[in-house]
């Protein structure tokens, strides 16, 4: 016999719904505060990678710097959501604002509980519920400034009220969050072609006032951002120019099906357009525009499945284990890195992917439902995991997969407790839960015993931290966190780190020189250069040190060998004119301080050619060089040290005392300044009474 549970009361929905969020709340507001320590998380004061993007067009839309004149690149909904937030909250209180991403999260799980009992009824919604409210990955990203929490948010919601008795304004409900949700991710619109079918097996035709009450809800989301797109723009671009490049990004000789790279970019790329549109237009000429250089990219994309077609078969058999396997990998930050700095999630009684797909599956086997309501999360699913092989497959993009399944999940654990307490396992139920064992097992254990997290991704993890830190002017836990980099450097060195470890080194290195650690600070300078020898940094960085320490003869050989293989390197010329003034050749630091001043406008070049004008005893040359100086910048108050110098040399003290002045002026803490000028003023003084004597 079949049930179909068509309703329920709404006094059980609405207490269900309300136990579900805050079960979750409880959970995700622990864990947001938690995360808001500073010492555990820096990121949260200060957002990285992703998250930073998203602060910076939040910021901009306030400030009237966002979006620009040009379609938008990403989907607009989540900055626009953040600019609320900082509106209402202020943008340097982050507390607030991830407590909002908490409770948006958390109505993700009352919404898993309503779907789950418009299919299977309470206890399946309870299991579903719940279950949302204890899945890491949702936990986790509750805690980023991060679309994927509104989206997961938004599809619940889609899929609640399509579930929902067959009333038009709920109709044009669910088409204004599928909109809503389509302008947060819009990879949410190939569920389309499962929804019109879904549609028409209810009975509704195209032109029935229900699919037009869906079609105007859709609609009053996207269109003003397709307006957008061609009025400011000038591009019919429906919501975002940035499909082809993603495409491109899960389709090329490079990809692994996981990490979003684009070929040719700096490694550093954060998914800025003009960076998109300036690597087309190196690689085919100019592309004019966003969307021109998008579609290039597509054609990229494509053109690289019909050319390679063992390589593309090979990357989307890894998407395809990607998709199904039980760890959840990281895009561009190391989950298991972040989420081991929580004590909450670190304990073992989190939810992930495995334990929720065997569920859903066994959820799914249930006979028990309105089969066009379950054809409905099935094909959603289906449809979603397909368009997700086109692109690349990691945690956070398979965040709403698991939150769908979560609500199968739910009948499945009911199903699977009801057969324990019978006394005997019916057939159908003891096949279902043998399939889940399976897709169990089949997830896990090959996931498990072959699945190794690059421990290279720990370089990369701790210069996040450590920046994060140095940031927010902890300067002894970023020191911390860079030596711990360089360890795991150490550990296990990639080629890739090469890019980022240059600036490890050197902001390791500025720590050290700034507490006055000279010899810890040439130890790692030292280090440097052995670790990347065609590197400049650490020979420059290590001169200037010698340099500082008064041992020019011992700064001079590393200058020459970057000159050698780089005659351009304009910090190595001006450190050679440094340590050859230092070493009584004037002339030779004066020839290497102009060819800086020639080609760059380093005010430090313009001063040391001063210097070594004066140790020439070219006054004139020199006073006019340190007034150019200063009339460039009039701050630069060693120039008005050098002057008074000069002017004292020359025999015009009371040029020398206006430049004293002059620099006491802009920095009156100079005590030898200051007493130089008492002494000047007291010669000048005996000076004058010897006179009238």
């Amino acid at each position: 016999m079949m049930i179909h549970p068509t309703g329920s009361p709404r006094r059980p929905a609405a207490v269900i719904f309300i136990a579900a969020t805050l079960a979750a709340l409880l959970v995700r507001v622990l864990y947001v505060l938690q995360m808001a320590d500073p010492a555990l998380n820096p990121a949260f004061a200060q957002p990285i990678l992703d998250a930073a993007v998203n602060r910076t067009w939040a910021l901009g839309l306030l400030e009237g710097s966002w979006p620009p004149a040009e379609p938008f690149f990403r989907a607009p909904l989540y900055p626009y959501f953040l600019a609320g937030l900082y509106a209402v909250f202020g943008p340097d209180r982050p507390l607030p604002v991830q407590l909002a991403h908490a409770l948006v999260s958390s109505l993700g799980a009352g919404l898993a509980a309503l779907c789950a009992l418009r299919l299977w009824g309470r206890r399946a919604a309870w299991f579903a519920g719940l279950g949302f409210a204890c899945l890491w990955p949702s936990i986790f990203y509750s805690g980023e400034l991060l679309d994927v929490t509104l989206g997961v948010t938004l599809n619940l919601l889609f899929l609640w009220l399509l579930l929902e008795p067959e009333k038009d304004w709920k109709l044009g409900a669910a088409g204004l969050a599928w909109g809503l949700s389509a302008i947060c991710r819009p990879l949410i619109l190939v569920v389309a072609p499962v929804l019109a079918v879904y549609l028409l097996r209810r009975g509704l035709r195209w032109r029935s006032r229900g699919t037009l009450f869906l079609a105007a809800g859709l609609a009053a989301a996207v269109l003003p951002v397709t307006a957008h797109n061609l009025l400011r723009g000038g591009e019919p671009v429906l919501i975002a120019a940035s499909g082809g490049v993603n495409f491109y990004i899960g389709n090329n000789p490079f990809a692994d099906g996981r990490v979003a790279f684009l070929p040719g970019a700096a490694p550093d790329w954060q998914g800025k357009p003009g960076e998109v549109v300036a690597l087309a237009a190196g690689e085919r000429g100019p592309t004019g525009t966003i969307a021109a250089a998008d579609r290039y990219f597509l054609g990229k994309g494509l053109s690289y499945l019909w050319t390679e077609p063992r390589d593309a078969a090979e990357l989307y058999a890894r998407k395809a284990w990607l998709l199904l396997a039980a760890g959840e990998r990281s895009n561009n930050k190391n989950l298991a890195f972040w989420r081991d700095r929580s004590s909450l999630l670190r304990l073992p009684v989190w939810l992930g992917w495995a334990p929720v797909l065997a569920l859903a599956l066994v959820g799914l086997l249930r006979n028990d439902h309105d089969r066009n309501r379950g054809y409905l999360i099935r094909g959603f699913l289906i449809a979603y995991s397909l368009a997700l092989l086109l692109f690349f497959i990691n945690a956070r993009f398979r965040l709403p997969l698991l939150a769908w399944l979560v609500v199968p999940a739910g009948a499945g654990a009911d199903r699977i407790l009801r057969a324990i307490r019978l006394p005997a396992w019916r057939p159908g139920t003891l096949k279902a839960a043998a399939m889940a064992a399976v897709v169990l097992l089949a997830v896990w254990v090959p996931d498990g015993l072959t699945y190794r997290q690059d421990p290279g991704t720990d370089f990369e993890s701790f210069r996040i931290l450590g920046d994060g830190h140095l940031a927010a002017g902890r300067s002894d836990l970023a020191e911390e966190a860079y030596v711990s980099a360089l360890a795991a450097d150490r550990k296990s060195p990639r080629p890739a780190a090469a890019w980022s470890l240059p600036a490890v080194y050197g902001r390791l290195g500025g720590i050290l020189l700034q507490e006055g650690r000279y010899q810890s600070a040439e130890s790692l300078f030292a280090a440097w250069i052995k670790r990347l020898p065609d590197d400049a940094g650490g020979r420059l960085h290590l001169a200037d040190l010698m340099l500082r320490t008064g041992r020019p003869e011992q700064a001079w050989p590393h200058l020459e060998e970057i000159l050698d293989r780089d005659p351009d390197n304009l910090q190595a010329r001006l450190g050679r004119g440094w340590a050859r003034l230092r070493t009584a050749d004037a002339q030779g630091a004066l020839e290497d301080f102009r060819v800086v001043e020639s080609r760059t406008d380093d005010l430090a070049a313009t001063f040391g050619a001063g210097m070594s004008l004066m140790e020439m005893g070219a006054w004139r040359d020199a006073e006019r060089t340190f007034l150019a100086l200063l009339n460039r910048e009039p701050g630069y108050w060693q120039a008005y040290g050098n002057l008074a110098g000069l002017y004292e040399k020359t025999g015009r003290p009371d040029e020398a005392i206006i430049a004293w002045e002059r620099l006491l002026e802009v920095n009156p803490a100079d005590a030898g300044a200051r007493a130089r000028l008492q002494d000047l003023r007291s010669e000048i003084t005996t000076t004058n009474s010897s006179a009238r004597r």
